[in-house]
């Protein structure tokens, strides 16, 4: 059968924007602060891969490094309900603003924590070898 055009693109609207989705919010569940988020759901549009290039090609190789401004860039842009005016985000919670970039990250295709853990990996890996 050949593929559907309709399931293999992000939902637009009729002026060609991303419509946003409802997600639960991807917590680390080894975080208690996270974990009182477990059950919330935003709405959100994905990072297109050209938006992922461009934000790992800023950030490095290491995605670890991404630091709390970026975080605040992440979710004014891709978090559309609730919508968190920069202020806000300056006063959230760090434990909802990860939860929120984590379900962002997930929603487009990035799974952090694997990415994560094959850092420690490597880290391991070259540790041993010296």
């Amino acid at each position: 059968m050949v593929l559907d055009k309709k399931i293999a693109l992000y939902e637009r609207d009729e002026e060609g924007k991303l419509i946003p989705q409802e997600r639960k919010l991807v917590v680390d569940e080894d975080d208690a602060e996270q974990m009182k988020y477990k059950d919330e759901t935003v709405k959100l549009v994905p990072m297109t891969r050209g938006e992922i290039k461009k934000l790992f090609s800023n950030v490095g190789k290491d995605a670890t490094n991404l630091d709390k401004d970026l975080d605040g860039e992440i979710i004014l842009k891709y978090c559309k309900d609730p919508v968190f005016t920069e202020e806000e985000i300056a006063h959230l919670k760090p434990a909802l603003s990860a939860a929120i970039v984590n379900t962002v990250f997930e929603d487009s295709g990035l799974d952090m924590k694997r990415k994560a853990r094959k850092t420690e990996k490597d880290e391991e890996t070259d540790f041993a070898k010296n």
